[in-house]
């Protein structure tokens, strides 16, 4: 026996969305998470139907709001310190100076983007500087778009843009040559000087200021980096993790550890919001058939 059937751990998109679906199975389902989502820094967030331009805050509010009509879904704003699995399946976990156990849990830690510490970067984050050209690639259509980052991904990203823009410039002098050749044949600027300073009013970029002192026009700045998975709950629980720390899933996005789901951010470099309410959805849906499973064979 154990004190709920599920713990979800994590209270943004994927997180409460497995909770809606677990609560409306009629499941005990503790969720357990604290701050906001990874996009709340933006005024508007894009691509989620029936919502699009809603604030982040207030599509989370929503969400609470909705899950306390189950009564059996309980919302603790604070942070899972520790998790182990339980002999004969389920885990035992601590948070806020508390101990509990749950049949089986649903990680939904998200990921941290970790901006470089350049100025004036950080504080327009979300605004006028962003990773995903689907959530706010629209808004900034045919202004001049920047892209600066890791070499490794900074290509591909500024090749994604051109569906938004053909004023497109790279800020980067560690390309090799055959990207630098590549993207200039496609009529994308390549600039080697680096990024110095973002400038901007706090709610918009205006342009970049380069080493050298020279002010860069543009509409938005887009940064190529893979987010950091807050991973480390699935690796305490032995999760299999890929090369860049995302947790391993399968099609229902059960871990390699039976009774354990990772959804969102955690568990793919490629999410967004309705990414992260399916993930929720899928995991409650086997999580829920592997708890009847369980009790079907135990003749309860």
């Amino acid at each position: 026996m154990t004190d709920w059937d599920v713990l979800v751990v994590g209270r943004s998109y994927a997180g409460l969305s497995a909770a809606l679906v677990l609560g409306r199975s009629r499941r005990s389902v503790l969720v357990i998470g604290s701050g906001g989502p990874r996009n709340e820094s933006v005024f508007h967030a894009h691509g989620l139907i029936t919502r699009d331009g809603a604030a982040p805050a207030e599509l989370i509010a929503a969400a609470e709001s909705e899950l306390s009509k189950y009564p059996t879904v309980e919302l603790v704003d604070a942070r899972v310190t520790d998790i182990a699995s339980l002999e004969g399946g389920g885990v035992r976990f601590g948070f806020g100076g508390h101990r509990s156990t749950a049949g089986s849990v649903i990680l939904a830690t998200g990921a941290n983007d970790n901006p470089p510490d350049t100025p004036g970067l950080v504080e327009h984050w979300g605004r006028g500087v962003f990773t995903c050209p689907y959530c706010d690639g629209f808004e900034h259509a045919d202004t001049h778009l920047a892209v600066t980052g890791a070499a490794a991904f900074a290509p591909h990203l500024a090749r994604v843009l051109t569906g938004w823009s053909d004023r497109i410039t790279v800020f980067h002098d560690g390309l090799d040559d055959a990207e630098r050749t590549d993207l200039l044949a496609h009529g994308v600027h390549v600039e080697e000087r680096a990024v110095a300073r973002v400038v901007g009013d706090g709610s918009s970029v205006r342009a970049v200021q380069l080493d050298d002192g020279t002010d860069v026009p543009i509409g938005a700045l887009f940064l190529a980096q893979l987010p950091v998975p807050n991973n480390a709950l699935a690796v305490q629980l032995g999760c299999a993790v890929d090369d860049n720390g995302h947790v391993v899933t399968d099609a229902m996005k059960c871990t390699t550890v039976p009774g354990v789901w990772a959804v969102g951010d955690v568990a793919s470099a490629r999410s967004n919001m309705a990414m992260g309410i399916a993930d929720g959805a899928l995991a409650a849906f086997a999580c829920n058939a592997m708890l009847l499973d369980r009790a079907w064979a135990a003749g309860t």
